[in-house]
């Protein structure tokens, strides 16, 4: 998988997230949003992303 696609990939499990969650009613935060664009572009892993995520909200 060549990195392009590894980024569309990326970019497609975000949207369905924040799409999932608007379903339901909420909106991410922008510091969350800001996390989700760092591991689209690969700055991040779905571990690191996760764990801010729980660190933010205490969980």
């Amino acid at each position: 998988m060549t990195e392009l696609e590894k980024v569309q990939r990326r970019v497609r499990t975000i949207r369905k997230i924040r799409s999932g969650s608007e379903l339901e009613g909420y909106r991410s935060t922008d510091a969350t949003r800001a996390d989700q664009r760092a591991y689209a572009r690969g700055a991040i892993t779905a571990a690191e992303l996760g764990e801010r995520v729980r660190q933010r909200y205490d969980i």
